[in-house]
């Protein structure tokens, strides 16, 4: 048997598409099971396009097309469609269940002491299958052993009670000591004994059970929930709650769509409002000073290291690159480090406790500083890039019409440089302009603006408050309110872009 050159090629293809298919067919039921329907026929629906792509000798273009594609409806076009929904819905703490799974654990879990005595009992194991047992004295003075299902009598005779009144020994069961209790005390969270007519023993110490009762039940037909203890009757709002009538309101609620209350609320209500105005100006303003500041260095350094009498330009370049070949994230937390008011290093020379981090104004510099230098070996590069593509005849052109060094740069240099990297100096701004990484590990946003209720801070941008809000705001995260917020943000990242395509075809028409 004679194997050709392209062999291994057909080998390693049989092999991924066997494992694609393998793992569509383990992961289909499953998603299926779960009522996940648009995962399943997207993992479905792609498996056998690329089937019918990749064991084919034609279609060359779509085998570099559609994968990318593929993956791009996944894990972009999804996540912003999903992100787009949740702006619309309440989806936030005690709103994460569906309609019929919380009002199963909002009845399932309501409990309320039934008088105010508690009954003994001793922890046990069952001698057959090992199940964790309570012995409980009855009111009566009868005993019965339970479990999380069930509740059976046991005769007085079973059960061997000390001088002191502890139970000691108990037929078909063995009984734990306290130090035994103890290494598997996790196991009594929630640990409640049904003993019928909605009744239950509850676990509330070491050795003591109370008696509590389901005090909720749910009428489907009038879709109302009623405290049978209080008599209370709570019903539906649009906010996805189960709310009695002086407004008390019931948890866990459900996920429901709210309209565009998420968006009025981000621009009528002056906590949210204030703050994100605050926030927005910033970013701007952020932004604008990064690309204009490490635009402009690395502009003057690309045209110190391009001069003719520069000596050592390789070690000089190579000594610029080090910033931009660092992890951000890394070079990000050394800079926090050495920005510490009590112990880093800036301090330290300076010999003032100066409040780098902690001050609105010294923290909005100390952003600004650190992605100057992280930022000006980038426009470096591309400023390298430009200078040395700028035609000659053009400066040797204005040199003999008498030109000084200063003309030559700005009537000449500056603008055909800008001209030419206007595109990527607006990629540059969108890309501040969400820059999380770069707020979030040097500051976290901070310091707090007092008036925003602990959320906002003076240097968040938007992105980074959107962030706070979908894990800080009301009663924890609120992903509804913070998807409204990252919709905002799209809307002018997306302008920007657009912006820059368009900038990118007037140079192309000017060229």
């Amino acid at each position: 048997m004679k194997f050709g050159n392209k062999t291994p090629a057909i080998f390693a293809k049989i092999m991924l598409l066997g494992a694609l298919n393998a793992f569509t067919v383990w992961c289909v039921p499953i998603l299926i099971s779960n009522k996940t329907w648009l995962f399943a026929i997207y993992f479905t629906i792609s498996t056998l396009i690329l089937d019918y792509i990749f064991l084919s000798k034609k279609r060359i273009a779509p085998k570099y097309i559609v994968p990318g594609t593929i993956l791009l409806l996944m894990f972009q076009v999804y996540p912003a469609i999903f992100t787009g929904y949740v702006a619309f819905t309440n989806y936030s703490n005690g709103h994460f269940l569906d309609k019929e799974t919380a009002i199963s654990v909002m009845v399932s879990n309501s409990f309320a002491p039934v008088g105010d005595t508690t009954n003994y009992m001793q922890v046990a194991k069952d001698n057959i299958d090992g199940k964790i047992t309570l012995i409980v004295q009855n009111t009566d003075g009868s005993y019965g052993a339970g479990t999380r299902d069930s509740f059976k009598a046991l005769p007085t005779s079973d059960v061997t009670v000390s001088s002191d009144g502890q139970i000691t020994k108990v037929t078909g069961y063995t009984t734990l000591s306290d130090d035994e209790i103890f290494a598997i005390l996790d196991q009594f969270n929630d640990f409640k004994v049904p003993i019928g007519n909605e009744r239950f023993y509850s676990v509330s110490d070491i050795n003591a059970v109370e008696l509590v009762e389901q005090n909720l039940s749910y009428d489907a037909s009038k879709d109302q929930v009623t405290d049978r203890v209080a008599g209370t009757i709570y019903s539906p709002n649009n906010n996805g709650s189960m709310v009695s009538e002086t407004g008390e309101e019931i948890e866990p609620g459900w996920t429901t769509t709210v309209g565009w209350r998420n968006f009025s609320k981000v621009i009528n209500d002056e906590r949210y409002r204030g703050p994100m105005l605050q926030v927005l100006a910033w970013t701007f303003i952020y932004a604008g000073l990064v690309v204009l500041s490490t635009f402009f260095l690395g502009f003057l350094l690309a045209l110190v290291l391009n001069h003719p009498r520069m000596k050592s330009k390789k070690v000089y370049r190579t000594l610029l690159i080090i910033p931009y070949a660092m992890p951000s994230v890394l070079s990000t937390l050394v800079w926090a480090g050495m920005f510490n008011q009590d112990n880093g290093i800036i301090n330290r020379v300076l010999g003032s406790p100066i409040p780098w981090l902690s001050d609105p104004w010294l923290a909005k510099f100390a952003v600004l500083l650190v992605q100057l230098w992280a930022g000006t070996p980038y426009m470096f590069l591309i400023c390298t890039g430009a200078i040395q593509s700028l035609p000659s005849e053009v400066i040797e052109a204005a040199e003999v019409d008498g030109a000084s060094p200063r003309q030559l740069f700005s009537k000449i240099k500056l603008p055909l440089v800008l001209m030419t990297l206007a595109p990527l100096l607006i990629a540059s701004y969108a890309y501040n302009f969400s820059n999380f990484g770069a707020i979030y590990l040097l500051t976290g946003g901070g310091p707090t603006i007092i008036s925003s209720g602990g959320i906002a801070g003076h240097t968040d941008i938007l992105i980074s408050y959107t962030y706070k809000m979908a894990f800080a705001a009301g009663k924890g995260n609120d992903y509804g309110l913070a998807s409204a917020v990252s919709f905002f943000n799209f809307i002018l990242v997306a302008s920007i872009s657009i912006y820059s395509f368009k900038k990118s075809r007037t140079i192309e028409n000017m060229t």
